[in-house]
């Protein structure tokens, strides 16, 4: 069991962690994405694989971009 003095150091910690970079970018970023996996996945089983893979691909474009700014907090 966990000391009263180790609860107070991990809840200082939290207190003096950096809020997220450009969140509303991120949030952009998600977005985006989710929408090209939507359409690309429905035009995949609706309509053409070639053009729906491309699409998702896209979409994993705009995923990764949030991922190196999420990770590397830029």
């Amino acid at each position: 069991m966990d000391s009263l003095e180790d609860i107070q150091s991990r809840h200082s910690l939290r207190e003096h962690k950096k809020p997220a970079p450009h969140p509303r970018l991120r949030f952009v970023l998600n977005a985006i994405f989710m929408i090209a996996a939507i359409v690309g996945v429905a035009w995949y089983f609706v309509a053409d694989h070639y053009t729906g893979t491309i699409i998702v691909l896209v979409g994993m474009a705009f995923k990764f971009i949030e991922l190196v700014i999420r990770i590397f907090k830029l």
